[in-house]
């Protein structure tokens, strides 16, 4: 997934025009991006997909909004608002996560490592914040480092490689950095205390892959109260984006 995003960065990068740099803020976060996406992979192997990413997702909400509207002052009228949907958020993980998955693993290392991860995941822009980067400087460097962090996190835990996979990777890092891409532009139009919470509505297309594809949970139960769980989640999300 690393060699995706690292090729598709450097060919959207000619195709736009963008510089190919190596600028220090970029850098930097495309290894905490890095580091974090190898965290989520040990939560999603523990808790299952349906109950991983809205916890990541959940923190990666919080963590940005908190970023953006109290460390960088993007929002000062609605901050109330602001916590409102923080609260919503809130009960929406707890409703997610407290379903009795029977494939989950690990519960309380799934628990720690979605919790880091989505610290991560939160925090994984502020650089080009402290160092008002643009995006078209900042793409490039932030593809290069995840590909130089995918490569030594693979090297240092001796990840063995197998042909099948190498075609659905490569096109996992491809449809990732068409969002990143899409998500930078964002941040540099309206902020990352919006931005990061909108930015996390793909918490419900997650849940519904779990759900109804990889059938994650198969009790009629405990699918409504994903469902809701989820669904709580995104209305907090949208009251974030609307402070």
């Amino acid at each position: 997934m690393a060699v995706g995003i690292g090729l598709s960065g450097l060919i959207i990068s000619i195709v736009l025009n963008y510089p190919v740099n190596f600028n220090l803020y970029g850098l930097l976060s495309g290894v905490l991006w890095g580091s974090a996406n190898a965290i989520s992979l040990v939560a999603v192997a523990s808790l299952g997909l349906s109950r991983a990413v809205p916890i990541m997702s959940s923190l990666v909400i919080l963590s940005s909004f908190f970023w953006g509207a109290l460390v960088f002052r993007e929002i000062t009228s609605g901050i109330i608002m602001g916590f409102i949907g923080i609260a919503f958020i809130i009960l929406g993980v707890i409703t997610v996560s407290s379903t009795n998955n029977a494939q989950s693993k690990n519960i309380k290392k799934g628990l720690l490592t979605a919790i880091l991860a989505g610290l991560i995941f939160g925090s994984q822009l502020v650089p080009i914040k402290v160092g008002n980067v643009s995006t078209r400087d900042f793409f490039f460097p932030v593809c290069f480092g995840i590909f130089i962090t995918g490569l030594l996190i693979s090297q240092v835990m001796k990840i063995e490689f197998k042909k099948e996979a190498v075609k659905e990777s490569l096109l996992s890092g491809l449809i990732w950095n068409i969002g990143n891409l899409l998500s930078l532009l964002s941040l540099s139009i309206i902020g990352l205390s919006k931005m990061g919470p909108i930015s996390q509505s793909a918490i419900l297309v997650a849940v519904f892959w779990g759900l109804f594809y990889f059938k994650e949970v198969t009790q009629r139960k405990q699918m409504m109260q994903v469902l809701i769980g989820a669904a709580v989640l995104l209305a907090g999300v949208v009251i974030l984006g609307l402070a």
